[in-house]
């Protein structure tokens, strides 16, 4: 009696199959680390605008006038944002300095909020459109000394 063996598969039954799963594989792969970069750039500019906004309000609480409260808000703010080397295709500084205008002895602050437009289309390749950019906004109060001189 003959011993038993498995049936003999045609020839190259399961050829082929590898690529097509490389080109269903691949560009998932690649759109997932792609996504990925995508939120670690804008969640780095976040915390770039929140530092930015810190600088700036401490800045602009210093000064004695609006104007140069403004000013120097806006001066801190490029520093800071190009210290930590982060990319901003627009820029908006924003002081509030109503607190300026308090009389002496009277607790007073100053809020500055800072937009930083992300880029992200060089995330994206092969003609495809991307989101374009991203804009993310933080605001931060710094107290003016109730007995300095003011305006």
């Amino acid at each position: 009696m003959a011993a038993w063996r498995w049936p003999a598969r045609g020839r190259g039954g399961d050829r082929g199959s590898s690529p097509i799963e490389a080109v269903i594989v691949v560009p998932l792969l690649l759109s997932l680390g792609l996504l990925f970069l995508a939120a670690a750039r804008i969640a780095l500019a976040g915390q770039s605008a929140d530092s930015a906004a810190e600088h700036a309000a401490r800045a602009a609480s210093l000064e004695r006038t609006p104007g140069a409260a403004q000013a120097a808000a806006q001066s801190a703010a490029a520093d800071s944002l190009t210290g930590q080397g982060q990319p901003c295709t627009a820029t908006s500084v924003r002081a509030d300095t109503a607190g300026l205008a308090a009389p002496v002895g009277q607790v007073a602050s100053v809020t500055v909020t800072v937009s930083c437009t992300v880029p992200l289309g060089d995330l994206f390749f092969l003609g495809h459109a991307g989101p374009g950019t991203r804009t993310v906004t933080s605001s931060f109060t710094s107290v003016v000394d109730a007995y300095r001189e003011r305006s």
